[in-house]
Parts: C-alpha cells; sequence; structure tokens
C-alpha cells in the first residue's frame, strides 16, 4: 500500500512538473499571435508618389495591453535636447514640438485596429468618438499598421491628407512597422 501512494504521488509530481513547465510555452506562442505587448518603431513609410520615402522617428512606443492602449510618439526631426529653461509661458522650453501622446482602449478583429482616445495631447482627441483606424498585421515578431485616413474620426480636425501626400504635421504616414519588445 505504501508502495502505491509512493507511485501515485511521484506521479502526480511528475505531472504537476511537466504541467508548469509546458505553460511559458504556451504563452511565448500566444504572445507572439496577439498585437498585445510593447511594441517600438522599426520604421515607417511617409508620403505618397514621388515624396513618398522610409524614415525612422526618435521614437515611438506603442503598449496594448488586453483592453486598452497607450501611444508615445517623438517625430522629431532631430533628437530633442533638455534646454533646463523656461519658455515666455512658464513651461519647460522646448516641451512640445513634435511629440505627441495618447491612450484609451482599442477595438481588435484580426486585420483592423480602431483606437478610441479617452486622453490625448491634442485636446480634440479627448472628445466623445475620436478615433483612429488602422489595417493591422502580424509578421512574426512586427507589427504593421497602415492608418485609414478615411474612417478617422477627431471632431474638429480635418485629417485628410492633401494631394501631396503632407497633414497638418508634416508627411503623412502611409504604414508603421513596430518591433515587440515584450
Amino acid at each position: 500500500m505504501k508502495h502505491t501512494l509512493t507511485v501515485l504521488c511521484l506521479i502526480a509530481t511528475l505531472s504537476l512538473i511537466a504541467a508548469c513547465s509546458a505553460e511559458p510555452e504556451a504563452t511565448m506562442e500566444n504572445n507572439s499571435s496577439s498585437i498585445q505587448g510593447v511594441w517600438t518603431i522599426e520604421e515607417m513609410e511617409v508620403g505618397t508618389g514621388d515624396n513618398k520615402r522610409t524614415t525612422v522617428p526618435q521614437a515611438f512606443m506603442l503598449f496594448v495591453m488586453e483592453k486598452h492602449y497607450s501611444a508615445i510618439r517623438d517625430f522629431s526631426p532631430e533628437p530633442r535636447q533638455a534646454t533646463g529653461g523656461q519658455s515666455a509661458e512658464g513651461g519647460s522650453a522646448g516641451f512640445v514640438g513634435n511629440f505627441m501622446a495618447d491612450a484609451g482602449t482599442y477595438a481588435y478583429d484580426g486585420s483592423t485596429l480602431v483606437v478610441h482616445h479617452l486622453v490625448g495631447m491634442i485636446p480634440t482627441m479627448m472628445n466623445r468618438g475620436s478615433s483612429m483606424t488602422f489595417g493591422c498585421q502580424l509578421e512574426g515578431d512586427s507589427l504593421i499598421l497602415t492608418p485609414q485616413y478615411d474612417k478617422m474620426v477627431m471632431p474638429g480636425m480635418d485629417l485628410a491628407p492633401s494631394p501631396e501626400g503632407k497633414m497638418s504635421y508634416g508627411d503623412m504616414a502611409v504604414r508603421y512597422i513596430f518591433k515587440r519588445l515584450e
């Protein structure tokens, strides 16, 4: 009887060890096929026609959780430098520039990502109903987003690019390629 009990305990222990060691692999497999994670920009395509080119922004990170996202971007042409001074308005000099940040909820159906802004650097982004739509695909450890300007909703703003591929902030982005950090 003691021998049978020992064998059963050993089998149960080995089964538990096997189950615990298999879990991280399953998590990694599920993670690699999910848009959830921490992403950093690898490159982006901007402009149209003769003006189309590939650039690498200073910084752009995208955080995608189960129901929420956050995006932080610096599209400055040169690295931003801390000046240590104050602007005429009392804020830090050189603080904003081409820096953008927003966060909120999102919907993803396997090919389209729609972000719904809850907070954003641009006050218009915080109006109820503000959203941005992207074509979305995963290729290995890369997340590829293609803005769909015709489906974007920004009350009080005209997001349509000019015929030359320009937006109010500069060249229009036509494709973002992110690399998974975790």
